[in-house]
C-alpha cells in the first residue's frame, strides 16, 4: 500500500474568463460567473485544472498540487495565497499541506 490523495472529494465548476489562463494558476471571481489569473497575494477560489480563452474548469475543491514560490510551505495547516507561478505561503485561507517537494517545487493540499 502507498500513500495517496488523487482524487480525493476533486471538484470543479466551469466559469467565463477574459483571457486563456495557464492550467495551474489561482484564480479569482472577478465579475458573475467569470474568473482571472489572481495577482500575486490574491487570495484564490481555486487552481485552474482546464480551459481557454472563454471558458475555464477551475478545481475548487480536492487534492492540489501546484508549484509554489518562495519559502517552501509548511506542512500542516498553512495560509496560502497566489504566488508567482502558482501559490506561495503567508497570507491567504489556511488549508492543509499534506507534501511538499522542494526539488520539484511544488506543494500539495486539500481545498
Amino acid at each position: 500500500m502507498s500513500v495517496s490523495f488523487g482524487g480525493f472529494h476533486n471538484e470543479t465548476a466551469t466559469f467565463r474568463t477574459e483571457n486563456e489562463i495557464t492550467k495551474g494558476t489561482p484564480v479569482k471571481i472577478t465579475a458573475n460567473g467569470t474568473v482571472s489569473a489572481c495577482a500575486e497575494g490574491d487570495s484564490f477560489c481555486g487552481i485552474l485544472a482546464n480551459g481557454d480563452s472563454a471558458y475555464a474548469a477551475v478545481q475548487i475543491y480536492g487534492e492540489v498540487t501546484a508549484k509554489f514560490s518562495g519559502t517552501a510551505p509548511a506542512l500542516g495547516y498553512t495560509k496560502l495565497a497566489a504566488g508567482k507561478d502558482g501559490v506561495k505561503s503567508g497570507s491567504g485561507r489556511e488549508y492543509l499541506v499534506v507534501s511538499v517537494d522542494e526539488t520539484a517545487g511544488t506543494v500539495t493540499f486539500l481545498m
